[in-house]
């Protein structure tokens, strides 16, 4: 009995729980983090608005999905939170041309308002990290799309997560709380960014506020999944770890709800999103909210207390009013409860 009760006891202290893994070594394995020299060329004080400069890229670092040149925009008020603020616009994969393909000097927008009352002043610094990438943010290749032998078009939305943080790292104080955020095609590279976010950052607490992109695909059902994994160089940086089966990122939070106890995430989106379902993905708008349901509820059930969702009825696509309410509670308090660890942030199914 003794000799069985010690071999137990070698057995379960060679069992992994997730408290005792490394977060930052597990993302490292990935090589995530292979642009982590990228750095801004040129500054500049941005035209349009006061507080904000736009710190620029060399082309052979960071370019547009047709070449075009890249820049980040950064919002230094002093505080000690940060918001990644990541845009929107569309995706790219063969067959389909639907992406944002340059930077605009007028895109620049902040949640930092929505998150600090009127009377308060502001505690969220800003990195605007424009979408252009054709990838969501989770591209790192280059592909020929005409077919003639030449590269023609740059899927590299992990090296402009990289110049963003990068930016952050280094003209920034290490910040106490870090938002990610983005709507549609910004929504989509949460998944992404939060891995870079934790390596730049490793104790800052990270809130994730995923906005219409729920990591959801065509589950490989017209194709597009192994289109955009193949295409984009999603197998690159993905996870060993990481259950792709699915065809979908959103086992990628639980993933990363395992390994790191500072991190939560909360999900925004109508039940029938047009632009997603119709769209992007070809499928029915009762098949996007099955999934989108049955693949939240499993993270929701073993994470309840740092995933929650805010769900609505419809098939609208981002944000329409932060003013509105379910059960009580507006979208903007919502997010304002979530930031600050209230007891307001609860899952709300409309």
């Amino acid at each position: 009995m003794r000799v069985i009760a010690i071999a137990l006891l070698v057995i379960l202290s060679s069992i992994v729980r997730p408290q005792d893994v490394d977060i930052i070594q597990l993302i490292q394995n990935t090589g995530i983090d292979k642009y982590s020299n990228i750095t801004f060329q040129s500054v500049e004080k941005h035209p349009e608005l006061d507080d904000v400069k736009n710190y620029f890229f060399d082309t052979k670092d960071c370019r547009c999905f047709e070449g075009g040149l890249y820049f980040v925009g950064l919002r230094d008020v002093g505080a000690k939170n940060l918001i990644v603020n990541l845009q929107g616009g569309g995706a790219c994969w063969p067959g389909f041309f639907e992406c944002k393909e340059d930077v605009g000097i007028g895109e620049f927008e902040s949640v930092d308002e929505d998150l600090n009352k009127p009377d308060t002043a502001p505690s969220w610094n800003t990195t605007f990290i424009p979408y252009c990438d054709g990838s969501n943010y989770l591209g790192d290749n280059v592909v020929d799309y005409d077919e003639d032998g030449i590269t023609d078009h740059s899927h590299w939305g992990i090296r402009h997560l990289s110049a963003g943080l990068n930016l952050a790292r280094s003209e920034l104080e290490d910040p106490d709380k870090i938002l990610i955020t983005g709507c549609s095609a910004g929504g989509y590279g949460t998944f992404s960014a939060m891995l870079l976010a934790r390596l730049k950052f490793p104790n800052a607490r990270i809130y994730v506020l995923n906005e219409s992109g729920p990591g959801m695909t065509d589950a490989n059902k017209n194709g597009i999944w192994d289109l955009v994994r193949e295409n984009w160089g999603m197998q690159e940086w993905l996870p060993n770890q990481f259950d792709d089966s699915q065809g979908s990122l959103l086992p990628l939070y639980s993933w990363m709800l395992a390994y790191d106890p500072l991190i939560k995430v909360a999900v925004f989106s109508s039940y029938k999103d047009a632009v997603l379902a119709n769209e992007f993905l070809e499928i029915p708008g009762n098949e996007f909210k099955n999934r989108l349901l049955k693949d939240s509820e499993i993270i929701q059930q073993k994470f309840p207390d740092r995933f929650k969702r805010f769900f609505v009825k419809g098939d609208s696509h981002c944000v329409e009013d932060y003013l509105y309410e379910i059960d009580g509670i507006s979208y903007v308090d919502w997010v304002r409860h979530f930031v600050n660890d209230g007891t307001g942030w609860v899952d709300i199914m409309e």
